[in-house]
């Protein structure tokens, strides 16, 4: 097996795919140069989006290089609710949430940690991936991980039935499309 690391390419446009769990699974283009990001399009070959980007990810780049976004961990030092911050390490930030998933689950057990997180904007991959294995193996206490995801079901089961979702290639022959 080749342990080579990937790594980008310095300048050129990468095909990717977006993270969300839509059901028409678009794919990018992204335009790099020097290293950075600098343009984000929605691939022309991709049979539902044929280039086009919604308006949930169509604003990546501009997050991305957003001065409010968050580099470093920060470690509240002030009352809580002051807005209190100081910069820490990763290796800092990862160990003192160890040591508080360890005590806790050493007072209390491990049944005490309650995983409360859904996926979000997220799919398969970033979202059940690896959250689930870790808090199995913590000994957490199980969880229904899904906050808002039945009443979406619900309001499907209402509209179209019980079986799979409408296919995006469907929509052209709908008469009338709701958007929820």
């Amino acid at each position: 097996m080749d342990d080579t690391a990937y790594a980008p390419p310095r300048s050129g446009v990468v095909r990717g795919a977006c993270p969300h769990d839509c059901p028409d699974t678009c794919a990018w283009e992204v335009t790099v140069e020097d290293g950075v990001a600098v343009k984000l399009a929605g691939a022309k070959q991709h049979p539902f989006t044929r280039g086009g980007l919604c308006a949930k990810v169509s604003h990546y780049l501009d997050r991305n290089a957003s001065a409010d976004r968050l580099l470093t961990p920060l470690r509240r030092s002030g009352p809580k609710g002051s807005g209190s911050f100081e910069q820490i390490t990763w290796d800092a930030a990862l160990d003192e949430v160890a040591e508080r998933l360890r005590s806790v689950a050493a007072e209390h057990g491990p049944e005490a940690v309650l995983p409360y997180s859904f996926m979000g904007a997220q799919g398969l991959v970033q979202g059940v991936s690896m959250a689930e294995r870790f808090f199995h193996r913590l000994g957490a206490t199980e969880l229904d991980r899904d906050i808002c995801g039945q009443a979406a079901a619900a309001g499907a089961a209402a509209t179209i039935g019980n079986g799979p979702a409408m296919l995006p290639r469907d929509l052209p022959s709908s008469r009338y499309v709701v958007l929820w």
